[in-house]
């Protein structure tokens, strides 16, 4: 007769992680597939460029994976199933930390120098600055998922930082311009 205790069949909750492990494995490998068409320089400029966005836009699946995964593991009982897909999570996020980084840093360097040279031209478009706010936002959730600004060194802390401020500056504007749009209209309604 055998002794050990069966394991319990996994709860719905654990069968959803575990799903959502598989699929950041997916992405992941559709990651690499994709990084691989970018580096083979004899492939058409076209499917280099489909790839380049392709691979933009699986990089950010495979980041809003990560999230739920830390949100699916969070709420789990921590037993077996637990500590093992714990353990596969982070093992997997020192694999990204060097793939995901460089393209979070690069959005985050188009962000900030869209809002600072909307800052230098003082040619405000309304609306712009939410507009950037949520896609910082996005970017700041990525990073989370990679280990935050800081495990990814000064540089890109001070650039978080950098682009934080501006896109703060370009709401103060914009809200200044709102202002004073409301009084230069009050003041034509009142002749």
């Amino acid at each position: 007769m055998d002794n050990k205790a069966k394991a319990p069949p996994p709860t719905n909750e654990e069968r959803q992680a575990m799903g959502t492990v598989q699929a950041i494995h997916d992405v992941y490998g559709e990651i690499i597939r994709l990084a691989a068409i970018l580096k083979d320089n004899s492939c058409p400029m076209e499917h280099r460029n489909d790839a380049k966005h392709a691979l933009s836009h699986a990089s950010e699946r495979l980041c809003n994976l990560m999230a739920l995964s830390h949100y699916q593991l969070d709420n789990l009982p921590k037993h077996a199933v637990h500590e093992s897909l714990t353990k596969e999570l982070d093992e997997f996020r020192g694999r990204l930390v060097g793939l995901g980084s460089k393209l979070v840093v690069e959005k985050l360097e188009k962000l900030d120098k869209r809002a600072e040279a909307v800052l230098q031209e003082k040619d405000y478009p309304i609306g712009l600055s939410g507009k950037l706010e949520v896609a910082y936002a996005n970017l700041m959730d990525n990073l989370g998922v990679l280990g935050g600004p800081t495990a990814l060194g000064e540089k890109v802390s001070d650039l978080v930082a950098k682009t934080d401020a501006d896109i703060k500056s370009l709401g103060e504007m914009e809200q200044k311009i709102g202002a004073l749009g409301e009084i230069r209209s009050g003041k034509k309604g009142g002749r």
